[in-house]
């Protein structure tokens, strides 16, 4: 039988219980911000795109959670949370918000060869953690993608 490996195990082996025995093959479909065109950062945990900041390095679940990948349970909810986080910026955050995660949710088919993901949190808009197995790529998941706005600005819903 074969071990899988997670593709980011260097890092999480530094925490206790990284990911957690909560964390499960799954074959699901999840929902994830996105630019449009995909950019390469689109499919990289955070904790790789930029160095955690000093306040996180004590915190061992907030650091293994930034070696995995955000994602949501339905379009819906990854909709939901985006307004709510960018309803609460200011102007100039927006911007920043819509170039550092993009303006599209992507829907992916999470399979058992792709990864393990812990359970969707409800009272967090059906988010959810996932971390990759060293071979993914899930970009080929790909199934479809949806804008966040409308040609105006506005929200699609």
């Amino acid at each position: 039988m074969t071990i899988k490996k997670l593709k980011y195990q260097r890092f999480l082996e530094q925490f206790p219980n990284c990911p957690s025995e909560e964390f499960t093959e799954v074959e699901k479909d999840a929902y994830r911000w996105v630019h449009h065109p995909i950019e390469a950062v689109d499919f990289l945990p955070v904790n790789i795109i930029s160095e955690p900041p000093p306040r996180m390095l004590n915190d061992s679940d907030k650091m293994c959670m930034g070696y995995g990948l955000s994602m949501f349970d339905t379009f819906e909810n990854a909709l939901a949370k985006y307004k709510k986080i960018f309803r609460r910026m200011r102007l100039h955050q927006k911007q920043h918000f819509k170039e550092d995660k993009g303006t599209y949710v992507a829907l992916l088919e999470l399979n058992k060869d792709d990864g393990i993901a812990d359970t969707p949190k409800e009272k967090n808009y059906g988010h959810f953690t996932f971390h990759e197995y060293e071979d993914a790529n899930l970009q080929e998941n790909m199934k479809d993608l949806f804008e966040i706005f409308k040609d105006d600005e506005e929200f699609v819903n």
